[in-house]
Protein backbone atom coordinates (compact mmCIF):
# COMPACT_ATOMS: atom_id res chain seq x y z
CA UNK A 1 0.00 0.00 0.00
CA UNK A 2 2.99 1.95 -0.26
CA UNK A 3 2.42 3.64 -3.33
CA UNK A 4 2.76 7.25 -3.48
CA UNK A 5 2.14 9.46 -6.16
CA UNK A 6 4.56 11.48 -7.82
CA UNK A 7 2.39 13.84 -8.22
CA UNK A 8 0.98 16.22 -4.72
CA UNK A 9 -2.71 15.88 -4.52
CA UNK A 10 -4.47 18.30 -2.73
CA UNK A 11 -7.87 17.98 -1.37
CA UNK A 12 -9.93 20.90 0.62
CA UNK A 13 -13.08 21.07 2.49
CA UNK A 14 -14.46 23.58 5.00
CA UNK A 15 -14.97 22.53 8.50
CA UNK A 16 -17.69 24.41 11.08
CA UNK A 17 -16.38 25.47 14.21
CA UNK A 18 -17.25 26.87 17.33
CA UNK A 19 -15.95 29.84 18.05
CA UNK A 20 -13.67 32.74 16.29
CA UNK A 21 -9.93 31.10 16.37
CA UNK A 22 -8.85 29.41 13.62
CA UNK A 23 -8.18 25.43 14.95
CA UNK A 24 -4.72 23.87 15.68
CA UNK A 25 -3.15 21.79 13.64
CA UNK A 26 -3.38 19.32 16.57
CA UNK A 27 -7.29 19.97 17.37
CA UNK A 28 -10.01 16.93 16.91
CA UNK A 29 -11.44 19.02 14.28
CA UNK A 30 -8.63 19.26 12.03
CA UNK A 31 -7.85 15.74 12.63
CA UNK A 32 -11.24 14.70 11.67
CA UNK A 33 -11.40 17.05 8.55
CA UNK A 34 -8.14 15.75 7.74
CA UNK A 35 -8.98 12.05 8.05
CA UNK A 36 -12.20 13.03 6.14
CA UNK A 37 -10.38 14.51 3.03
CA UNK A 38 -7.78 11.33 2.71
CA UNK A 39 -10.73 8.93 2.85
CA UNK A 40 -12.09 10.96 0.07
CA UNK A 41 -8.66 10.91 -2.05
CA UNK A 42 -7.74 7.34 -1.18
CA UNK A 43 -11.15 6.32 -2.16
CA UNK A 44 -10.90 7.63 -5.48
CA UNK A 45 -7.34 6.46 -6.32
CA UNK A 46 -8.63 3.27 -5.18
CA UNK A 47 -11.45 3.50 -7.94
CA UNK A 48 -9.25 4.83 -10.40
CA UNK A 49 -6.84 1.91 -10.41
CA UNK A 50 -9.95 -0.40 -10.26
CA UNK A 51 -10.79 0.86 -13.73
CA UNK A 52 -7.21 0.54 -15.39
CA UNK A 53 -4.86 -1.76 -15.93
CA UNK A 54 -3.65 -1.80 -12.13
CA UNK A 55 -6.52 -3.25 -10.91
CA UNK A 56 -4.82 -6.18 -9.72
CA UNK A 57 -3.08 -4.38 -6.98
CA UNK A 58 -6.20 -2.91 -5.43
CA UNK A 59 -6.46 -4.88 -2.12
CA UNK A 60 -10.09 -6.45 -1.73
CA UNK A 61 -10.67 -5.20 1.52
CA UNK A 62 -10.06 -1.88 0.83
CA UNK A 63 -13.04 -0.94 3.34
CA UNK A 64 -10.94 -2.02 6.27
CA UNK A 65 -9.06 0.93 6.15
CA UNK A 66 -8.47 2.94 8.81
CA UNK A 67 -6.85 6.59 8.87
CA UNK A 68 -5.18 8.08 11.91
CA UNK A 69 -3.45 11.75 12.20
CA UNK A 70 -0.10 11.44 14.01
CA UNK A 71 3.21 12.87 14.47
CA UNK A 72 1.64 16.28 14.23
CA UNK A 73 3.68 19.36 14.01
CA UNK A 74 3.04 22.70 13.53
CA UNK A 75 5.75 24.32 11.89
CA UNK A 76 4.43 28.39 11.22
CA UNK A 77 1.48 30.59 12.92
CA UNK A 78 0.54 33.75 11.22
CA UNK A 79 -0.92 35.45 13.76
CA UNK A 80 -1.94 38.83 11.62
CA UNK A 81 -4.12 36.26 10.25
CA UNK A 82 -4.62 33.36 12.05
CA UNK A 83 -3.38 30.94 10.18
CA UNK A 84 -1.46 27.18 10.49
CA UNK A 85 0.80 25.46 8.38
CA UNK A 86 0.81 21.56 9.78
CA UNK A 87 2.70 18.62 9.24
CA UNK A 88 2.11 15.12 10.25
CA UNK A 89 1.75 11.47 9.40
CA UNK A 90 -0.88 9.91 7.83
CA UNK A 91 -1.60 6.45 9.49
CA UNK A 92 -2.96 3.86 7.45
CA UNK A 93 -4.10 0.65 8.73
CA UNK A 94 -5.85 -2.08 6.59
CA UNK A 95 -5.90 -5.74 7.85
CA UNK A 96 -3.90 -8.08 5.38
CA UNK A 97 -6.16 -10.46 3.44
CA UNK A 98 -4.06 -13.48 3.79
CA UNK A 99 -2.48 -13.19 7.27
CA UNK A 100 -5.55 -11.27 8.74
CA UNK A 101 -3.14 -9.32 10.99
CA UNK A 102 -3.13 -5.30 10.90
CA UNK A 103 -0.67 -3.91 8.43
CA UNK A 104 -0.15 -0.70 8.77
CA UNK A 105 1.90 2.28 7.02
CA UNK A 106 2.68 5.84 7.35
CA UNK A 107 2.60 8.68 4.87
CA UNK A 108 4.26 11.87 5.16
CA UNK A 109 1.57 14.98 4.78
CA UNK A 110 1.31 19.04 4.82
CA UNK A 111 -1.71 20.72 5.30
CA UNK A 112 -2.73 24.71 5.81
CA UNK A 113 -5.58 25.70 8.26
CA UNK A 114 -7.20 28.98 7.37
CA UNK A 115 -10.54 31.01 8.24
CA UNK A 116 -13.12 31.87 5.94
CA UNK A 117 -14.90 35.20 5.12
CA UNK A 118 -18.09 33.00 6.73
CA UNK A 119 -18.42 33.75 10.11
CA UNK A 120 -17.13 29.87 11.88
CA UNK A 121 -15.89 28.13 9.01
CA UNK A 122 -12.44 27.20 8.75
CA UNK A 123 -10.67 26.00 4.93
CA UNK A 124 -8.12 23.05 5.16
CA UNK A 125 -6.18 22.42 2.23
CA UNK A 126 -3.88 18.57 2.34
CA UNK A 127 -1.32 18.17 0.53
CA UNK A 128 0.97 15.11 0.15
CA UNK A 129 -2.00 12.11 -0.68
Amino acid sequence: MKRIMLLVLIAAGLLAGCGEKTPKCSSDDAKNLVVDIAHKQIKKQFEQLRNSQLEGIVPGNTDSLILKVIKIRTTHYDSSVDTYQCAASLQMTMTDEQSKLPNTTELPIIYDIQKTDNNGQFYINVSGL
